[in-house]
């Protein structure tokens, strides 16, 4: 399956070395970037926390009960670090050695006029296997005039998984406890330019439905409507 591209490492040792080297870089820039400083305490609190929590998952001595503590703690900590850059890192003064300092890419601000999607995509479902399932993205029936080669440059794909019989929430594998009805309810979501996608599902996924949305991007964060929700079994 295609992932997102994203700023955050997906290694834990390599999220906590990155909120390492913030907490040294605040240590000099917080008041001039205007971070304050309970939110400098609650990264080190989160980053220390982290750290030996990892060192406990990673020894022999690892239960169940360590390995869900370390999730948690790591989700506690990459949620904070999320919510600094955002509020934070992405407006001046920031300059290109602040944010290589930081271990970010600096921001694309380069303005662009390509407009907003307005066509909406789909796609027919393949069966590539056991608990896989294979997307042909094409145009929705209606709306292939509405195609723009300048425009439609990306697809934002998102989906779900439900099983009647065994109805649970856990977004982080994309299970969710009802029927969705809504694109925003699918909780897994990445972004590629092909038309061609293969989603793998977990072992035991066989039987369940998968429900997907698609929308067109136009590469700057701009997207069109999303197509109706459509749905397979996972095979």
């Amino acid at each position: 399956m295609a992932k997102n591209r994203d700023w955050l490492p997906s290694k834990r040792e390599d999220q906590l070395e990155m909120a390492k080297v913030w907490l040294t870089v605040l240590q000099t820039q917080a008041a001039a970037w205007g971070v304050p400083e309970a939110e400098t305490a609650a990264l080190l609190s989160l980053t220390t926390a982290a750290d030996n929590i990892l060192m406990l998952a990673k020894g022999s001595g690892r239960t169940p009960v360590i390995t869900a503590q370390c999730r948690d703690t790591f989700a506690a900590l990459t949620e904070k670090m999320r919510f600094i850059k955002n509020r934070y890192f992405l407006t001046p003064p920031l300059t290109h050695a602040d944010y290589a300092a930081l271990l970010l890419n600096q921001p694309d601000t380069t303005y662009s006029p390509r407009g907003t999607p307005r066509a909406q995509m789909t796609a027919e479902i393949g069966r590539s296997g056991t608990a896989m399932l294979f997307l042909k993205l094409v145009y929705a029936e209606g709306t292939e005039d509405l195609a723009d080669d300048h425009t439609d440059m990306e697809y934002q794909i998102r989906w779900a998984k439900y099983s009647p019989l065994h109805p649970a929430s856990n977004p982080a594998s994309g299970e969710v406890a009802a029927v969705p009805a809504l694109p925003e309810e699918l909780p897994v979501v990445f972004t590629t330019k092909r038309k061609r996608e293969l989603i793998t599902f977990e072992n035991g996924d066989s039987g369940k439905t998968a429900y997907f949305a698609i929308r067109i991007g136009n590469g700057n964060k701009e997207y069109g409507p999303w197509c109706p929700l459509f749905s397979s079994i996972i095979p």
